[in-house]
């Protein structure tokens, strides 16, 4: 299911998820909290969810028969790279990537292999490249014991359909920089069963959202942390996202992750006196085509 095309490098494309998660998997969880975005995604692309408008790219580096680097992309989405101790792994990537005229819109990954990554890729495809956004991934095992905003954590029901797309869209406009258009339109599609969105309720009023999504063999990623502008600032979101990962946590995960913004130092500190402790600075980079010069 897979063919070599840098025997040198042994950089080796898969067709198939389940098998590639098989591949890689041990890899992986060497670093669960780093690589819970591909442990998630490929979760949900060995369950036959489709991420992406075209078949994902799923590929990995060996050196010495071992795992040294592992590449997943769901166009139109960014590229994600695994963490590698291996510099040469990121130039095989980048190198038959270029070979094969994949378009990477960006990279996403932890910080270091972000930075290594963007200008060995600009310099084979031309590309200048920036940093869209610096983020922190974080880890829960516990939830601290704290007093919090009022209100009660629920599932949404059919009568929460057209707030959840309104605030789908809101969240992707505010968090992810999505164009208005895109967003409202990405908000519309049902989400994939892996993806669950849930809501604090204040007086039988939503006031937050939160959500969770790509399970890994002991965690889970709470994600969409959104709360309306009006609502700010009373403590909602922080009280969503600890009864949220409790109830994960309940549900039997050992770990809840967390990507934040690092440019939001509010929300990064609600965060950690829920209990989230960071693990690793992350970054998403984005490839731009050189205009003439």
């Amino acid at each position: 299911m897979f063919t070599t095309v840098a025997p040198a490098d042994q950089l080796k494309f898969f067709s198939d998820a389940g098998e590639f998660l098989e591949c890689v998997q041990p890899f992986l969880l060497r670093r669960e909290a780093e690589h819970c975005l591909i442990l998630g995604l490929l979760d949900g692309l060995r369950a036959g969810e489709q991420w992406g408008t075209e078949p994902p790219l799923m590929a990995l580096v060996e050196n010495h028969d071992e795992v040294a680097a592992v590449a997943l992309m769901t166009p139109p989405h960014n590229l994600i790279i695994s963490w590698t101790a291996d510099d040469s792994a990121l130039d095989a990537i980048a190198r038959e990537l270029h070979a094969k005229a994949v378009a990477v819109p960006g990279v996403n990954s932890s910080a270091e292999i972000a930075r290594k990554f963007a200008p060995k890729w600009s310099e084979l495809s031309g590309h200048s490249y920036r940093v869209q956004m610096a983020q922190c991934i974080y880890q829960l095992t516990r939830v601290t014991n704290e007093a919090r905003a009022e209100g009660r954590l629920r599932e949404p029901d059919q009568s929460d359909d057209a707030l959840l797309r309104e605030w789908r869209a809101a969240f992707s406009i505010d968090a992810e920089g999505m164009d208005p258009g895109p967003a409202r339109e990405a908000a519309a599609l049902p989400l994939p069963k892996s993806r669950r969105l849930m809501l604090w309720e204040v007086e039988h009023t939503a006031v937050s959202m939160a959500g969770f999504a790509g399970p890994t063999p002991n965690g889970i990623r709470v994600a969409w942390v959104y709360t309306p502008p009006e609502n700010r600032g009373k403590g909602f979101a922080g009280a969503c996202v600890a009864a949220l990962s409790q109830k994960l946590l309940d549900d039997g995960r050992t770990f809840c992750f967390l990507y934040t913004d690092l440019a939001n130092a509010i929300s990064n500190h609600v965060y950690q006196k829920i209990g989230y402790e960071p693990v690793t600075d992350a970054a998403v980079y984005s490839f731009t085509q050189k205009g003439p010069q």
